[in-house]
């Protein structure tokens, strides 16, 4: 398990600008090495160090050792990750996939530290820049400290440091812990999660954590974005740079407090069982969504709510689970007949059984069914059964439709 705090160090202008060299030579660094990476076709680390090392102490001559190492494991991983989205791209647009842009990291970069270029003894932390190696007084909160003490495990393994937009250096401290094994409750039951944009989550229970405060925020943000933008002027520009970030700070809170709630659940809930959606954004590349399809993906944050749920979840023995997203929400829950025209709007009516239903609601019965359905044929006996459906179409125990506000009791 990894946890980070982010806290600000006071510095003198001779550190921050020993910071912002610093910053300059890593991104030579990394862009070195991405570039040889590509043109020799190779994501080792072992045959990128031997090639380019020499050639990066000659470029960037004071940057230091450890930071070259860790600059290299960085364009390492860029590479891989550039490679994937490529290779699936060159399936379907062969064009698009040459005229991909290669990674590379501006002047103005994060840059990654590990445990040997930054220490932290009680208050103080030292790192390593081109100067000389920094030492400063830094304040971790009380409840970080508490909540994940080395006394539980916890140990730094590693910082990213860089210069936000208000000109502030900051640190972001990475701790981790070895997973704790927690005893899982085998007897409790699993619940399908439907992710929307008009409900954020909804499970198969019949529960709805509805997006109506989130939507609004957005429409209200992208309005002041917009008249702010046409209107130019230099008081505008301040007031889009005190507003950035307002509307991604709100979208987490609300993500941590609804993942919260659901780990924290009174009922026995052994599993929660969500969609696979990491081929979503391919939908734009692969040019399979309309302008306004396009602008509901870029504005959904179905994947930081997944993290936090499955983080929040591993602490209380509930597993996250992830099935395939096809034909969920176009497929009755009762008969399982797939038909596109059966759903409108918000409502599922199925005409071929007539069983009717919100639309949310059974796709999330779906995904949990799939679910059990893959571990059957698995040879693995289902954990709990679904809840059972009468041969006319009628289930035996109707799911209860509760709705949520999208900001349940609890912070995050």
């Amino acid at each position: 398990m990894r946890r980070s705090i982010t806290v600000f160090p006071k510095l003198t202008d001779k550190e921050v600008s020993a910071i912002v060299e610093t910053g300059k030579q890593y991104a030579r660094a990394f862009n070195m090495a991405s570039e040889c990476l590509i043109n020799n076709s190779s994501t080792s680390k072992r045959f990128l160090h031997k090639v380019q090392y020499e050639r990066t102490k000659e470029e960037c001559p004071s940057l230091p050792t450890g930071l070259i190492q860790c600059a290299r494991d960085v364009a390492v991983e860029a590479v891989k990750n550039w490679n994937v989205k490529r290779t699936k791209l060159r399936q379907k647009h062969p064009k698009k996939a040459e005229m991909m842009k290669r990674p590379s990291m501006k002047d103005k970069c994060t840059m990654r530290y590990d445990v040997r270029t930054i220490t932290l003894r009680g208050s103080q932390l030292t790192f390593s820049t081109c100067d000389k190696r920094v030492k400063t007084i830094i304040t971790i909160p009380e409840f970080f400290r508490e909540r994940y003490s080395p006394s539980d495990g916890w140990k730094l393994k590693g910082a990213n440091i860089g210069i936000n937009r208000k000109g502030r250096v900051f640190v972001n401290l990475i701790y981790e812990c070895p997973d704790h094994i927690i005893e899982e409750n085998k007897d409790g039951k699993i619940v399908g999660l439907d992710r929307g944009v008009y409900n954020i989550v909804t499970t198969s229970e019949g529960v709805h954590y509805g997006a109506k405060d989130v939507r609004r925020v957005k429409r209200k943000y992208n309005y002041v974005r917009s008249e702010l933008q046409e209107k130019g002027t230099r008081s505008a520009k301040r007031r889009l740079k005190a507003i950035s970030g307002c509307e991604k700070r709100f979208v987490h809170d609300q993500n941590h407090c609804i993942s919260k709630k659901l780990a924290n659940s009174d009922e026995d809930v052994f599993i929660y069982v969500l969609e696979d959606l990491s081929s979503m954004n391919m939908l734009r590349l692969k040019g399979k969504s309309n302008k306004t399809m396009r602008k509901w993906i870029s504005n959904w944050s179905y994947s930081d709510l997944e993290l936090k749920l499955t983080y929040k979840c591993q602490k209380n023995g509930i597993k996250v689970e992830l099935v395939d997203a096809r034909y969920t929400s176009r497929k009755c829950s009762v008969c399982k007949t797939i038909d596109k025209a059966s759903r409108n709007g918000n409502r599922y009516t199925c005409r071929h059984c007539g069983s009717s239903m919100h639309a949310d609601t059974n796709a999330a019965i779906n995904i949990r069914d799939n679910y059990i359905t893959r571990t059957q044929k698995s040879g693995q006996a289902a954990v709990d059964q679904p809840y059972g459906w009468g041969a006319r179409g009628k289930p035996e125990t109707e799911p209860l439709e509760k709705t949520l506000t999208s900001k349940p009791s609890g912070s995050s």
